[in-house]
């Protein structure tokens, strides 16, 4: 495969991605986006059945800080609760942790309140010429050792953690996954902190290789997608395929459900089908929905629609993380 072809893929899906409407969430034009400040306050209108504990910083680098927010649901008792972790898409160089308002998302969120499981939203590096996606992937990987390492202080079930996450944040939440914690080591005062294991993840519509010619060569346009792995793909093929699930799926990997859109234009549910055959042929514990008629970011009607979208999600996450 020619590096140019593969650079050119992932660029193109970043800049796509990043602009591509949210589901429930369409962008409008001539208006001013909306703040994050803004957003942190709609947290308690979004998710009522929570107690909102906003802007933990769990990491910084330079002079960036990054931050969650978590969501314990209220009225929460007793021992410590499992916990989901949403990873939040955006091209990998835009979006941010409040975009678990998708109705993807939060619909997942209610069902784990009402089900006594915590729920964090995280930020991470986006990418740019000071952070590759490696980078990025290290920061979520971070953001679940902080939890574990703070367990105690926010009441959270170590053992009985799991991820979800969509297009990029889909990509991200199954390399936190799947990934192997020592390829990824990041700040050094959460070391000996990774989750023993994930229970579940969830991913919609993500990324899942980035070494295939095939899935590489429908993308045409730019050179710029070095950003993404820190050099030319040819230098690169180690990092390469570290972010690239298809690879990182083993038999007694993280359970995993996916979903995709057959009608999907940014990422080709060819991603998802990959990602399925090589998990059934490791053994790995997968199950695939492939949405009909559904697109990127599921906003136009597909079947399972989004509310039966939500509702498999939330009854594999809730069986997984409660059990």
């Amino acid at each position: 495969m020619k590096p140019s072809a593969l650079l050119t893929f992932v660029l193109f899906t970043s800049l796509a991605l990043s602009q591509q409407p949210e589901a429930g969430n369409p962008a409008k034009k001539g208006k001013a986006r909306t703040t994050s400040a803004e957003l942190a306050k709609r947290m308690t209108t979004w998710f009522p059945d929570f107690d909102h504990t906003p802007d933990i910083v769990y990491k910084t680098v330079g002079d960036q800080t990054l931050q969650l927010d978590l969501l314990t649901p209220k009225g929460l008792k007793g021992e410590p609760a499992p916990l989901l972790v949403y990873i939040h898409g955006g091209g990998w160089s835009g979006g941010d942790r409040y975009r678990c308002s998708r109705p993807d998302v939060s619909g997942v969120f209610k069902r784990c309140a009402a089900a006594g499981i915590l729920c964090a939203t995280i930020e991470y590096r986006l990418n740019s010429p000071k952070a590759t996606a490696f980078d990025s992937s290290t920061d979520c990987k971070d953001a679940l050792r902080f939890l574990v390492k703070n367990a105690k202080q926010y009441r959270i079930d170590p053992e009985r953690i799991g991820t979800i996450g969509g297009s990029a944040g889909g990509h991200l939440s199954l390399v936190t996954a799947l990934g192997d914690p020592k390829d990824f080591p990041g700040d050094p005062a959460l070391a000996g902190f990774d989750p023993k294991s994930l229970r579940c993840e969830v991913a919609h519509y993500p990324a899942t290789d980035f070494t295939d010619a095939k899935l590489a060569e429908r993308f045409v346009g730019s050179n710029r997608a070095v950003l993404m792995f820190g050099g030319p793909a040819d230098q690169k093929a180690d990092i390469i395929r570290l972010l690239s699930p298809v690879h990182l799926i083993k038999k007694h990997s993280t359970p995993v459900l996916c979903f995709h859109g057959d009608k999907d234009t940014v990422l080709s549910v060819e991603n998802a089908r990959r990602l399925f055959a090589k998990g059934k042929e490791v053994g790995a514990d997968i199950q695939y929905i492939e949405v009909k008629d559904g697109n990127h970011g599921f906003s136009s009607q597909g079947t399972p629609t989004i509310d039966e979208i939500v509702a498999k999600a939330s009854e594999f996450v809730i069986d997984k993380l409660t059990k």
